[in-house]
């Protein structure tokens, strides 16, 4: 009783746990994103405290300058004035760099998941059938029934009247079913009954590959065509990673970062960019170079945003392709009638096919950044 007891708590507990993975698939980004509203409500309320009890002083300020007659008490209320509001304009900019290091450290993060999920799909992508393991599948001549019909119809077949195929068309479908046709309704040798008969061995088998042959090597091919645009979005990715920090100085590429597990290096780049920026603004060196540093995190954090639309749309596309295969794949009509003659491989492709589609639309989903979460990215926004 105990051992059914374990059993079945192993069993709910693998269920809860694909459940959990699956949750966490979809809810990645989603809660990286809420991370970033948090953060930006955070800083805007801890800057905000600070900004109305300067803005009360400088209105106090303005109400006394406009009762003010002696000429020197205004001076000091207007020198008053304008130290209040370079410290309004301090702290302003002070909450939209603090803002701003949140937004591209979340960047960062969206980076590495988009990463990984683009890693995870190419081993996908690697494990689809070969075209070898397609042609096993398709072609009667990797049956044993068929092989064997084949002997039968050929052997005592008339010599004179016959012909044997050579390596390269005895291995070709087409050729080889027409081939065992003729030799099986010209050779004289066989009764009418014991054709009749194993042609019914091997009509199932004739009927899948012949219906099944082109669907099966279209899947490989879009699956190859698949591969490579997977290949090509990894490729961008990672020049996406080498564009976003090169403003920060951080010169380790993304398979690199990955590999060596380097990404709290790149905090401390940030820290010193940031660190930087907050100098050069308080000490009006450079106002111009202070410009430039801010182009350059506004204008990494909108590359990723667009990335993040050709990655959505290279998932869609990739769902449709197989929501193509699984259809192109169930269409076999007399699956039912000839189900013991259907190779396993064949099953366990279709079976591989739907779960795929289940993995775009969790694993693999596309990230929606739509609305608020888009202004959040883009302009440090946040939900009030």
């Amino acid at each position: 009783m105990l051992k059914y007891l374990l059993l079945i708590l192993l069993c709910i507990f693998s269920l809860n746990q694909k459940g959990a993975a699956n949750t966490k698939d979809i809810n990645e980004i989603d809660n990286c994103l809420s991370d970033l509203n948090y953060e930006i409500q955070k800083i805007t309320n801890s800057y905000s405290k600070k900004l109305l009890i300067l803005e009360e002083k400088l209105k106090l300020i303005r109400l006394s300058m406009n009762k003010q007659n002696k000429k020197e008490t205004y001076v000091q209320s207007f020198i008053g004035h304008i130290i209040l509001r370079d410290s309004i304009s301090q702290l302003l900019f002070l909450r939209t760099a603090e803002i701003d290091k949140v937004r591209y450290s979340k960047g960062i993060e969206i980076i590495k998941i988009l990463y990984e999920k683009s890693l995870a799909l190419d081993h996908h992508f690697t494990t689809v059938n070969t075209l070898n393991d397609m042609h096993k599948i398709s072609n009667p001549n990797n049956f044993k029934e068929f092989a064997i019909a084949k002997q039968q119809f050929e052997y005592g077949m008339n010599k004179r009247q016959g012909f044997n195929l050579g390596n390269i068309l005895g291995e070709n479908m087409y050729a080889s079913i027409i081939h065992s046709m003729i030799s099986l309704f010209s050779n004289s040798d066989i009764r009418k009954s014991d054709k009749t008969n194993m042609l019914q061995e091997i009509e199932c088998v004739m009927d899948f590959t012949l219906q099944m042959y082109n669907d099966l090597n279209t899947v490989y091919f879009e699956s190859v065509y698949l591969k490579k645009g997977n290949k090509d979005l990894i490729l961008d990715l990672e020049q996406l990673f080498t564009d976003y920090t090169n403003p920060i100085k951080y010169k380790t590429s993304l398979n690199e970062c990955r590999d060596s597990d380097d990404w709290l290096t790149i905090n401390l780049h940030l820290d010193n960019f940031i660190n930087r920026l907050k100098f050069l603004r308080s000490s009006e060196l450079s106002q111009l170079e202070v410009s430039n540093m801010q182009i350059d995190l506004d204008f990494s954090i909108d590359r990723l945003l667009h990335f993040i639309g050709t990655y959505n749309s290279f998932i869609n596309d990739s769902r449709k392709f197989y929501e193509k295969f699984a259809i192109m794949l169930d269409s076999y009509e007399n699956e039912d009638l000839c189900n013991e003659k259907i190779p396993q491989d064949f099953i366990t492709l279709k079976k591989s096919i739907n779960l795929t589609i289940e993995k775009f639309d969790h694993t693999y989903r596309p990230v929606e950044i739509t609305g608020s979460k888009m202004k959040q990215l883009l302009y440090g926004v946040g939900e009030y």
